[in-house]
């Protein structure tokens, strides 16, 4: 799987637990000018995320698509998600400031 960088917005952020996997979120990147892209983020990754980021915040993400699952009914609704494997707050908008 080939690793992307993207930078937008938080919106829609859910926050749930899994009791055998730990924390998780989701949420949408609003990308300025681009189509919008579901994100999931778990494991240490996701206890980082919640501690430090809100929805409207601005942040950089650096992950994978994951396609929908080949063993998936055909039934079950799919529109694919980013894992995000690491994620900041973009340098260029401490510089701004």
């Amino acid at each position: 799987m080939q690793d992307y960088f993207l930078i937008g917005g938080i919106t829609r952020l859910k926050i749930f637990r899994v009791p055998e996997f730990g924390p998780r979120a989701s949420f949408r990147l609003e990308r300025p000018g681009e189509s919008s892209v579901i994100c999931s983020v778990a494991d240490d990754v996701a206890r980082q995320f919640i501690a430090h980021y809100r929805e409207g915040d601005i942040v950089a993400v650096t992950g994978a698509f994951e396609p929908r699952p080949s063993t998936a009914s055909s039934m079950t609704p799919w529109a694919g998600r980013f894992r995000v494997r690491t994620l900041r707050v973009p340098e260029v908008i401490w510089l701004a400031a």
